[in-house]
């Protein structure tokens, strides 16, 4: 039995090639950018005015209160204006073009147009460049504006169609099926027997892959039968990644890991030590890459965030995947057995001097029900049976964290 630690350095060190596509900019959003992206022009493209005001000279205006001679006009959009000479001033709007000659923009509120609108008084002295933005000074030609490796969002789509991207490369997400297993489940829209349960782990399975923006292809329920597991798992293996849910354990009827073997998959690790969640199991085939979760509920929940997700958030180009992680102040004694890690259900909140986490009962790793009063896990060192209230925790925040509501 490895160390969660150990888990993950193996899974991390047989990762595949990550793949690229190229896709339209307006369907990068959520995606990681798998190419630099460089200026293709300046911006702002001119001198531009970063107020509503009037273009002038800052020298001709040090002994404000002054009247200059009205010259023109700038707007956005209405071309490049004529050159200023000394004495005069430009009316201007707020992201047009500074005009040549001038040096610094007054603000309107500084400034009296003459009832005739010939003059100008400009009110209060302005220094050189004060309410422009320079050529250039957001972004120079040939200036990376995103890195590659960069999660796309809203401000990154305006930053690609500001330059003209109109394709962008991506990292391509993994192609992924789930498989449930075991003679005792049924489908949610079926009428279960009295020793039967109906299967929930692939919709669970299935949600936490949407949260990470991947769909799955589910390929129903296996029995508990070396015929039938091996051709569902042949048709899990054309895709990228395969999650098996249940049949991992030890008993007379837990097959998967015999499957495996026939089919020529290698085995990395078939336990770890993490509660719930012992007998994960993770092999390969070629760039096949194969996880056997087990069968209780929380279990494959808990074992998904801990080792499915890093892998695949890693595969569509994340740099760091795995939930987010915090400390807080455990509000009640807890015990364990020694021995695994433990990632308990809490609720966690905020109060005045810090993070709070409230332990929550639960009664089995088959408590699913218990589970949902949570928003993160607190991590019971493998090393400790005792943690006293008042001590400072590690805390898993769960995917839907910031919107759960008690």
């Amino acid at each position: 039995m490895i160390s969660v630690e150990e888990a993950l350095g193996i899974l991390l060190s047989n990762l595949p090639e990550r793949k690229v596509e190229k896709i339209s900019f307006q369907l990068a959003p959520g995606r990681i950018l798998a190419e630099n992206l460089v200026a293709t022009c300046d911006i702002p493209p001119f001198h531009r005015s970063a107020v509503d005001g009037f273009a002038i000279l800052a020298s001709d205006v040090e002994n404000a209160p002054v009247e200059l001679k009205l010259a023109g006009e700038s707007r956005a959009g209405g071309g490049i204006p004529g050159k200023l000479n000394p004495g005069e001033a430009i009316a201007i709007m707020t992201g047009a073009p500074v005009p040549e000659g001038a040096d610094s923009v007054q603000m309107i509120e500084q400034c009296r147009l003459s009832s005739d609108g010939r003059t100008v008084s400009i009110l209060a002295p302005v220094k050189v460049r004060e309410n422009i933005a320079p050529r250039g000074s957001e972004a120079g030609v040939g200036k990376v504006v995103l890195d590659s490796g960069h999660r796309l969002g809203p401000a990154e789509i305006a930053v690609m169609a500001t330059f003209g991207f109109t394709e962008v490369s991506v990292y391509k997400k993994p192609t992924v099926a789930i498989l449930a297993t075991g003679d005792e489940l049924v489908e949610f829209d079926q009428t279960p027997r009295l020793d039967q349960i109906r299967n929930s782990n692939a919709y669970c399975l299935a949600s936490q892959l949407r949260y990470m923006d991947i769909e799955a292809d589910y390929l129903g329920v296996a029995k508990d039968d070396k015929r039938e597991l091996r051709l569902r798992m042949l048709s899990g293996l054309e895709r990228d990644v395969l999650i098996i849910t249940g049949g991992v354990s030890m008993g007379e009827y837990d097959l998967v890991q015999d499957v495996f073997h026939e089919l020529g998959l290698e085995i990395l690790f078939s336990k770890v030590a993490i509660k719930p969640g012992k007998p994960t199991v993770f092999a390969r085939r070629g760039e096949k890459l194969v996880f056997g979760l087990p069968g209780n509920p929380i279990s494959a929940l808990v074992t998904f965030e801990c080792f499915v997700r890093p892998v695949l958030g890693r595969l569509c180009g994340m740099k760091s995947p795995e939930l987010p992680r915090m400390k807080g102040e455990l509000q009640a004694d807890m015990k364990q057995s020694p021995g695994r890690t433990a990632f308990m259900p809490a609720w966690v909140f905020w109060e005045e001097d810090g993070w709070k986490v409230e332990p929550l009962l639960w009664k089995s790793s088959a408590d699913i029900i218990s589970f949902t009063h949570a928003n993160a896990t607190f991590i019971f060192p493998k090393h400790r049976d005792f943690l006293s209230r008042g001590e400072s925790v590690e805390l898993m925040l769960l995917p839907d964290f910031f919107v759960r509501q008690r």
